[in-house]
Parts: structure tokens; C-alpha cells; sequence
């Protein structure tokens, strides 16, 4: 990437030590990178976009060492960490900067699947590869596609916008008319066709006007109804595509992204998508509809001069290209702090309660000023470049235009051009100069558009590694034998929660979980509801391996209460009925009896038909999870898991809510995962975890008596550690 422009102005003439110091302040400079140490001279960073991706990283690398001012970059896409040596005259500004372009030139590749080889590994790949590979299709061009479900409304949207584009030569055309009409008299074109009166050549200028500026107003009213449906359409169907293939995708992937991050795609850019099929392509056509009409005009008016004016195509080429890539490099820059800032103030808001809490508005408001000072000098950097694009090539065309006023008019002096043909080029070439100026905000849709596209279709491409297996499971016929065998897992490459586990919860029976915090109790759950899949081993169900189970019927075969209770907008009958939407009243409140809720929800003004907002805000954590206790009981599943399900609840209500249970799971294999241990107390049979290993398990008699792990645990909580030490 050659670069096009010098560096920002420098903000300050301080020590670079002092300089990029301030870049790891809060970690605000960015969310990709952050300062691990520096000299004068000398910074290493920690870029984690870089970390196990070693194409990325000399992306990275080649970005950085294209600065003038950088001496030396080094990368180890292992540890994250990128070494730069840099002139003392380089500034904290410039710092930021450069690795903001040198990730956002090094995204661009990945989202494009283009990762970058060195000169030597190209080489020896098109050996290899004797057949030319096959061209990725662009987002832009995939969008194209999308619309072929409807090629009735394309076909009218593009032809509708096209005729348009060509209806700019409506203005030139009639002031080339006219001027001819007043100049030529009986000799113009009017007056040649049968027009033989000043008056009658006048009249006729203006009935010809009305209806071709009746015809241009038609024009663009079928050309804003057509793109906008179409815009419509495709940005339905889009969300609907968008939103179906992100519930399917796996846990790891959903969890690796903040919930405002998803938001961002499944909203932002959809819009995006939707603005620029009514609004970004007119520019466009503009600048493609006016180049035609400009050509046409000087091919019929001076050939001559057209070929001249053709010698300007080179440099408008050359100096788009020179200026596209380092604009949309910055762009991306642009919009890795954009989402940043979003991202701390979402997240600040969905806080807001512990924020306050902490008396910490001011040193937030503070984080949210400093990433929004850094978002502007990267919008101002990437401004500074965008500034100059559309003003180049106006240049370029006006360079043009004096041409051919020049010529032009030395022509139409001598007699070898009308006057009118004159005006009507001139004029046809301000008009692409006018389209040219909109060029501004056409760039800005498409950069921005194509960047929505690239997360949108980079989303959908995403397959999901947990797929559903074949084998159909009839929930009715489940024994609910669950079985943990020899299982391995990991989070993270190297940092082990399971190997070889060996766990066994039996048919009919309630199994209790316990351990101290990490110890892997709730990843159990993940791994029976394959929310994640084992590295190794395997979670079995009655003998039968979940991985080859459909993954509907596993859903239908579990049901759990998760740690973090989650309530939708709406009833609570809606809420309790969430998993069996075909609930009779009766049922819903025979679930929630069982569930000790039936009380609570009677007293409230509208009982089971009152309203919650997302969260249940509005109610305590423990009414929360009795309605969460109620949903699970309702689908009648063989297998209920209860992961932390009453921690939020008092010892009084807890009992009786044990009492209740104790009935409504019956015969069903019940897996109780619990802090508290009172609440597996009287479990058929409670496993002891630690640190992903199962060190006890037996009877909450037997494993108090045995003295072990468990035992420890039930005198710290029961108090009779404090009473031996006292």
C-alpha cells in the first residue's frame, strides 16, 4: 500500500516515551491493541487481532513498515505482540494512527479472504496450482444476487433509475435549443421542421420543454417507488436471513461478540444496506448517466474535441485508484473506533445500576470522552483523505471544461460549431461536474455499505462446528441415563477444564453437582445441551452419543434452568409457557404451583396475564427464578438441570420449593448443580468437582462422614469451621 499523504499533524513535541505511554491509558486508545512497554524510539505492543493469525500479522507488518518514520517493525502472531522501532520525531498520534491503518488494511484482507502471501510463497503457489482460481464474488456483487428472487423489480428498479441518470440531458439539451432557436431563427432546427415564426418557434421551445420535463419528473417518480421497494424487500429479507442463521450458530461464536456487536449487524448494517439501494447507487448513476451524455455530446457536436477530452480518462483513473484504497483503510480505522465507543457506552448503560453504585459516573464519562477524542482524530484522519478525492477529479474535469471553452469558442467564432451545439456540451460537462461533486456522499454509502456487507456475509458464512446428528430421539421413550465419558474439553487451546472425565447421573435419579467457582459444574450443562461439543470423549445419553442425535430432539429431551435467568417481554404466562407455547391456564399454573410461584403471581394485579418487560426487571431475582423453575417443569422433558437455580431464593422459600420438587421431578433423571449445599442435600447421589475433576461422590451421608472435600465444604457452611476456630 503506497502511502499517499503525510501524517497527521503532530499534537505534541513530548518525549515519545512519555508520547506513547499515554496510548495504553484505560486501554481507550483502542480495543486491538495496547502499549506492554516502551523506550524512546522504541514500542511493543500487544495487537490481539494479530494473535494466532500469522497472516495477519504480516499484514500488519508490511502496513507499518510503509510509515516514513518507522525504522523497524517485528510480529510474533503467538504472543500478540508487535516490536516497533520508530524516529524520535514520531508522536503518540502517529503511533495510533499508523497501527489503526495498518489493522483496518489488514481486516480488509481477512473479511475478503485474500490473506496476504509474500512474493516468494505466490510464486510457489501458481506452480502449484496450475488452474487460475476461481474470483470470490464481491459483497456489492453478492447483494446483486440476492435480488434475483425478484427479477421482475429489478429489472424495473435498474432500468427505472437508469432512465433517470439519462434524463440529466434534458437541461442541456433545451438550453442548447433554445440558444440555437433565438440565435439561427428560420435556419434552426425548429424553424427547419415547419416552424416558420419567431412566435411559433417559441411556443413550440416550450411545449417541447413541458413535456420533456414532464417526462423527467415521471422518470424519477418510478425510479424513488421502485428502489424503494426493492429496498424494502431486500432488507427483509436479510434480517430474516441474518436473524434464523444466528440462532443456529454455536455458543463460542454468539459469546465472542458483545450483544451490541450483534446488534450492530443485525440493525445498523441492514439499514445501511436498505440506504443505499434507495439512495447511495444515484450518485453513481449520476457520475455513469452524465459521462454518457457528455460523450454523445461531443461525438455529434466535435469528434475532435471528444477525443481530446478522452486523454482526461487516464489520470481520473489513476488518481481514483491512488486515492480509493488508503481511503477505505482508513474508513475501517474509522469504524473500529466508532464501535468501540459504542460499545463502552452500551455497555455503560446496561451497567448503569452497578455504575452508580460505585459512584464511577465521572471516571466513565471520562473513558467515554477520551474514546470519543481518539474516535474524532481517526474520523478527522480518515476526513482529511476523503476531503481531497472529489475535488481531484473536479480538477481533472475542469481542466476539460476550459478546453473546450477555449476550442469550442474559437470553433463556434469561425463558423465550424453552432453556437447552440456549443452550449449544450459545455453545459453537459457541468453537469458531470455536479455529479461529480455528489461523488462525495456516493463514496461515503458505498464504503460504508460495503464494510456492512462484509460483516453481514462474513455472519452468514459462519458455520456453525456443533452440527445436528441424524439419529431421531423419542423424548417419551428416554430412561435419561446421562453419562460423561472420558471427556476432554477446553475453552482455550492449553488451558484444559476436563480431561478424561467420568461421570455418571442415573435414570430416575436426582445427581448433585458441586465444587468450588471454575471448577466446571455449568460447563457440564454446555456440554449436555451441546451448546459446546467435547475435544474428546463423549456425553451419552441412555448409551446413545449426542452427537449423533438431532439436535431439536436433544432440546426437547433436557430441560434447564441456566444460571442467568432470562425473561422475555410480555406475559407471565407467556414467560412460563416459552417452551410449550400450546399450554392450556391449567397447565401453566400447575407448573408454577410446583415451582412455589403460583402465590406471587396471583398477588400481582393482573396475575398470570400480568405484563414484564425484558429481564423482569420489575420483579425480585427470586420470583425470576421460580418463573424460570416453572418453564422448565411445564414441557415435562425426561432430563431437568438445575444450574444455580436458587441462589436468589431465602432457606424458607427454598424448602418449600424443595418439598414441591421433590414431586414434580418423580421418576425424571434430575441434575442439580448448586453453591448451596442444602440444596443437594438430599440428592441420590452428589458428585464433588475440583478443577474439572471428580474427587468424591456418594450420598450427602457418606461423603460427610467420609471427611473429604465435601465435608469441609459443609462445615464452612454450616458454620462448624467458624465454631472449631473460635
Amino acid at each position: 500500500m503506497p502511502h499517499n499523504c503525510a501524517p497527521p499533524p503532530k499534537t505534541s513535541g513530548t518525549d515519545p516515551a512519555q508520547a506513547v505511554a499515554r496510548m495504553n491509558h484505560a486501554e481507550v486508545t483502542s480495543p486491538h491493541f495496547k502499549v506492554l512497554s516502551c523506550l524512546p524510539g522504541r514500542v511493543r505492543l500487544e495487537v490481539r487481532p494479530i494473535l494466532k493469525k500469522p497472516a495477519m500479522a504480516q499484514a500488519v507488518v508490511r502496513g507499518m513498515k510503509e510509515q516514513p518514520l518507522v525504522d523497524s517493525v517485528k510480529a510474533n502472531p503467538w504472543s500478540g505482540s508487535v516490536l516497533v522501532e520508530f524516529s524520535p520525531e514520531a508522536t503518540d498520534d502517529d503511533l495510533q494512527h499508523w497501527m489503526l491503518e495498518a489493522l483496518g488494511q489488514a481486516t480488509e484482507a481477512e473479511l475478503n479472504g485474500t490473506k496476504r502471501e509474500s512474493k516468494t510463497e505466490s510464486n510457489a503457489v501458481a506452480v502449484r496450482k496450475k488452474e487460475a482460481p476461481v474470483a470470490s464474488p464481491t459483497p456489492l456483487q453478492r447483494l446483486l444476487d440476492s435480488t434475483a428472487k425478484y427479477p421482475d423489480l429489478r429489472r424495473r428498479a435498474i432500468a427505472a433509475s437508469i432512465a433517470d441518470g439519462l434524463a440529466d440531458a434534458v437541461p442541456p439539451l433545451l438550453v442548447g435549443l433554445a440558444i440555437g432557436t433565438v440565435v439561427n431563427g428560420p435556419t434552426s432546427l425548429l424553424g427547419r421542421i415547419g416552424f416558420a415564426t419567431a412566435r411559433s418557434r417559441m411556443f413550440a421551445l416550450g411545449g417541447i420543454s413541458v413535456g420533456l420535463w414532464g417526462l423527467a419528473a415521471l422518470l424519477e417518480h418510478a425510479k424513488e417507488e421502485t428502489s424503494a421497494e426493492l429496498a424494502f424487500v431486500v432488507r427483509r429479507d436479510l434480517r430474516n436471513e441474518l436473524y434464523e442463521h444466528v440462532q443456529n450458530m454455536d455458543m463460542a461464536v454468539l459469546e465472542s461478540k458483545d450483544v451490541s456487536d450483534w446488534m450492530t449487524i443485525l440493525d445498523q448494517d441492514v439499514e445501511r444496506v436498505h440506504q443505499f439501494i434507495m439512495q447511495g447507487i444515484d450518485p453513481l448513476v449520476g457520475i455513469a448517466s452524465n459521462t454518457a451524455i457528455t460523450g454523445a455530446a461531443f461525438a455529434i457536436a466535435s469528434p475532435k474535441m471528444g477525443m481530446l477530452q478522452l486523454l482526461g480518462i487516464p489520470p481520473l483513473v489513476m488518481a481514483s485508484t491512488a486515492l480509493l484504497r488508503p481511503l477505505k483503510q482508513r474508513a475501517l480505522a474509522e469504524r473500529m473506533m466508532a464501535e468501540r465507543v459504542r460499545a463502552m457506552m452500551a455497555g455503560n448503560i446496561a451497567g448503569m445500576g452497578t455504575l452508580i453504585g460505585f459512584d464511577a459516573q465521572d471516571s466513565e464519562a471520562e473513558r467515554v470522552r477520551e474514546a470519543g477524542e481518539l474516535h474524532l482524530k481517526t474520523a478527522m484522519y480518515a476526513q482529511a483523505l476523503d476531503s481531497l478525492y472529489v475535488p481531484t477529479l473536479r480538477s481533472i474535469v475542469g481542466v476539460g471544461f476550459v478546453t473546450t471553452l477555449v476550442w469550442g469558442g474559437s470553433q463556434a467564432l469561425s463558423g465550424a460549431m453552432a453556437v447552440g451545439a456549443l452550449d449544450t456540451v459545455a453545459y453537459s460537462q457541468l453537469r458531470l461536474m455536479a455529479a461529480l461533486a455528489r461523488a462525495g456522499t456516493g463514496l461515503e454509502n458505498y464504503q460504508r455499505t460495503e464494510a456492512a456487507l462484509e460483516r453481514i456475509y462474513t455472519t452468514l458464512d459462519t458455520e456453525p462446528l456443533v452440527k445436528s446428528g441424524d439419529l431421531a430421539m423419542d423424548a417419551s421413550s428416554v430412561a435419561g441415563h446421562v453419562t460423561f465419558e472420558d471427556v476432554g474439553f477446553e475453552y482455550t487451546p492449553g488451558h484444559p477444564i476436563f480431561k478424561g472425565l467420568e461421570l455418571r447421573c442415573g435414570a430416575g435419579q436426582t445427581t448433585g453437582i458441586v465444587g468450588s467457582t471454575g471448577s466446571g459444574k455449568s460447563t457440564l450443562v454446555r456440554l449436555l445441551m451441546r451448546f459446546y461439543d467435547t475435544q474428546s470423549g463423549s456425553v451419552r445419553i441412555d448409551g446413545i452419543d449426542l452427537r449423533d442425535v438431532k439436535l431439536r430432539d436433544l432440546r426437547r429431551t433436557v430441560s434447564m434452568v441456566p444460571q442467568e435467568v432470562t425473561l422475555f417481554s410480555g406475559t407471565i404466562r407467556d414467560n412460563i409457557a416459552f417452551g410449550a407455547p400450546g399450554a392450556t391456564l391449567d397447565e401453566v399454573m400447575s407448573a408454577a404451583r410446583a415451582a412455589e410461584a403460583h402465590g406471587f403471581i396471583q398477588a400481582l394485579p393482573d396475575g398470570y396475564d400480568t405484563l414484564i418487560g425484558f429481564g423482569g426487571s420489575s420483579l425480585s431475582g427470586g420470583q425470576r427464578q421460580r418463573i424460570a423453575i416453572a418453564r422448565a417443569l411445564l414441557p415435562d422433558c425426561a432430563i431437568l438441570v438445575f444450574d444455580e437455580a436458587t441462589s436468589a431464593l431465602d432457606y424458607e422459600t427454598e424448602a418449600a420449593l424443595q418439598r414441591s420438587l421433590n414431586a414434580a421431578t418423580e421418576g425424571r433423571t434430575t441434575i442439580i448443580i448448586a453453591h448451596r449445599l442444602s440444596t443437594v442435600r438430599h440428592a441420590d447421589n452428589i458428585c464433588v468437582l475440583e478443577e474439572g475433576v471428580l474427587v468424591e461422590q456418594g450420598s450427602h451421608d457418606e461423603l460427610v462422614e467420609a471427611g473429604g472435600l465435601y465435608a469441609n465444604m459443609w462445615r464452612v457452611q454450616t458454620g462448624e469451621a467458624l465454631k472449631k476456630r473460635a
